[in-house]
Order: structure tokens, then C-alpha cells, then sequence
């Protein structure tokens, strides 16, 4: 099987007028760009990469794809994925393999694997061996834009679909707003549902400690990304202060940055970002490298190719996600998801 064509599509999408925001920024979404990677079978698999803001982004990303990545992939035979991945690291080292480069090597990594579970007519995470059947997942409903009684519904709709976690964003100008925004998702959802708090970035290290211990005794159940992501000297200090687990990673690059940050114990739960890390081929290695170091592996972002790797990982801790929409293909049994069934990273 051989690789003979790759297509590469801008996908719009409007900015919204109501954005998501976190602490750090607002997230009116612009697009992403799909890629379809045909081989010489008639197989065709799918990668994609989206972006939350940055209105340039999907246009910019479609030319590196276009003009550095597609090339080195015309011809080659798909089952050397592992292989492609490190061409296109060194391909990219030059100018940087992050940013940009990564979302390009990430898409075109999915569409690679997808081909080859379609190919045999199989899930990925059977190409992989599986570890379990379903994982359990936790809603990420608690954005900023919502004013306390907003929150509190949407929370309440979560815990009515069966979920029995949310993560909620603080990180508001003083800790008692933080503890306040706590408390009132705590009354909606009552004493059994597990709460998460994400900074995204937005505190100096001592405060987060300050904070972090505010949440331990409220009993959340980890601190997320308190202060800028490429602070490991204060990552490290936050996970020797802290009790609650420090849970990180959606903005590393590749798996190196996560063996840095596992070598130094400045990281309790890790949480790679599919397209930042590099695809499924750089997840896999992250995740077994975490398990070496008894770190539990949480996804950034959900869908159909983090939960065919998380099926692989005996460290799986959590899927990330939504509220479900009515044709959801994700069906909640006691707090957790089947994994998909379908050939590559189809759903069914």
C-alpha cells in the first residue's frame, strides 16, 4: 500500500458571537483544516486540526501542510508511520516543531493510522492492544462567559446525562471569586459529583499555590494548568506544595517537553492536546512513558482517536467533553464511555 494523494481542505466556520472564554483569552473559533490521505488501495483516511481562535490559523497551517508536509509523504507505504512521524519532526526542526508545524504533523499522523485501521478493517486500538472497554469522562461546562446561575444549569444538565465529573474554569482577579464560582457549582451538583478547576495559565506561581490550597479543602479533584505551561521550575514547586494533583500538558510539544516534566515530578496527571503533541503516534508514547512514571494519562479534548488510545493506556484516567448532543455516538453508563467499534477511528 502506498500512499498517492493528499488533500488538504480549509473548513470555515464563522466566529461566534457569544465565545467561550477562559481565563486567558475568548474562544470564537475559526475553522480548522481537514486532510485526506489516499492511497494506491482506494483507502482514504482523515485527520484534522481546529483551531478555538487565531483567525489566520486553518489558512497559514493548509500552506505548511501544502508545501512541507504533503511532500514527504507521495509514495511512501503507510504501515512505516512510526517512520513518517520522525520525518516530519526533522523536516520541521529547522523553523521549530511546535505551533503550527505540530497541528500539521498531528493531522496528517491521524490520517496515516486511520488508513491503516481501515485497511485491515479493525478499531485503531486494536492495531495497538486494548487495555479497556470504556473510560470514564468528565464535562467541561464551567466557562467564564457564564455568570453563576448559567453555570449551575449547565452543570445540573451534565450531571443529568450521567456524567459524574465537570471541570469548571476559575481564575478570576481574587481567590474568593474563585472559591465563590467553586462553591456555587458544588451546590448544583451536589457532594458526589467530582469538580476539576483549569486556570489556563493565568497565575503566578505563588498564587496558585494559594489557591491550590483553597481547592484541596474545598475537595476538588486536580488543579489544572494554573500558571504559564512551560514553567516546569514552577510546576515542580506547585506539585511539591500541593496535595490536590497538578494536572498539565495540553501545551506541550511533543513527547519530549512530558519526559522533561515527568523527570522533574512537576506533573501529577497528563493531559496531551492531540494536535500540539503531534497525533496518536506521539500520544501512545506519552501515555506508556507516563504509566512508567505511575502518572495517570487524562485527555485534552475528546473524540473518536483520544479514545482509541486511551483504550491502550492501563493508565487512563479521563476522556474530556461536552455536553452530549442528541446524536451524540457517546452513550454514558455510570460516569463512563464505550469505546469506539468502528475500522480506523470510526465511531461504528
Amino acid at each position: 500500500m502506498r500512499i498517492t494523494h493528499v488533500d488538504v481542505q480549509i473548513r470555515r466556520q464563522p466566529a461566534s458571537p457569544t465565545p467561550k472564554r477562559d481565563a486567558l483569552q475568548s474562544l470564537p473559533g475559526s475553522g480548522s483544516v481537514r486532510v485526506e490521505v489516499t492511497t494506491d488501495t482506494g483507502i482514504t483516511g482523515l485527520g484534522e486540526a481546529g483551531f478555538g481562535r487565531i483567525a489566520g490559523g486553518p489558512d497559514a497551517l493548509a500552506s505548511l501542510i501544502e508545501h512541507e508536509l504533503k511532500p514527504l509523504l507521495m509514495g511512501q507505504d503507510p504501515a512505516f508511520v512510526r517512520g513518517l512521524h520522525q520525518v516530519m519532526l526533522a523536516e520541521t526542526e529547522y523553523h521549530g516543531s511546535q505551533g503550527l508545524a505540530m497541528f500539521g504533523i498531528a493531522a496528517l499522523d491521524t490520517a496515516i493510522w486511520d488508513c491503516l485501521g481501515k485497511g485491515l478493517g479493525v478499531p485503531c486500538w486494536q492495531l495497538w492492544g486494548g487495555v479497556h472497554s470504556r473510560i470514564p469522562a468528565y464535562a467541561m461546562v464551567g466557562w467564564l462567559n457564564y455568570d453563576n446561575e448559567e453555570v449551575q444549569v449547565i452543570c445540573r444538565q451534565a450531571v443529568a446525562q450521567g456524567f459524574r465529573a465537570v471541570k469548571i474554569k476559575v481564575g478570576y482577579p481574587t481567590l474568593a471569586e474563585d472559591v465563590q464560582r467553586v462553591a456555587v457549582v458544588r451546590k448544583a451538583v451536589g457532594e458526589n459529583i467530582g469538580i476539576m478547576v483549569d486556570a489556563n495559565q493565568a497565575l503566578t506561581t505563588a498564587e496558585a499555590v494559594r489557591r491550590g490550597r483553597a481547592f484541596e479543602e474545598m475537595g476538588c479533584l486536580w488543579w489544572e494548568e494554573p500558571i504559564p505551561a512551560d514553567d516546569i521550575d514552577g510546576y515542580a514547586e506547585l506539585a511539591r506544595a500541593l496535595d490536590i494533583p497538578i494536572a498539565t500538558g495540553e501545551n506541550l510539544y511533543t513527547a519530549a517537553d512530558f519526559a522533561r516534566f515527568l523527570r522533574r515530578d512537576a506533573v501529577d496527571i497528563v493531559q496531551p492536546d492531540l494536535r500540539r503533541a503531534g497525533g496518536p503516534t506521539a500520544l501512545l508514547q506519552i501515555g506508556t512513558m507516563a504509566a512508567a512514571f505511575r502518572r495517570p494519562y487524562a485527555s485534552h479534548g475528546g473524540g473518536p482517536v483520544q479514545l482509541n488510545i486511551m483504550a491502550c493506556l492501563s493508565n487512563a484516567l479521563y476522556l474530556e467533553t461536552g455536553l452530549l448532543a442528541p446524536d451524540s455516538p457517546l452513550q454514558l453508563e455510570e460516569g463512563t464511555v464505550q469505546i469506539p467499534q468502528g475500522p480506523g477511528f470510526g465511531w461504528n
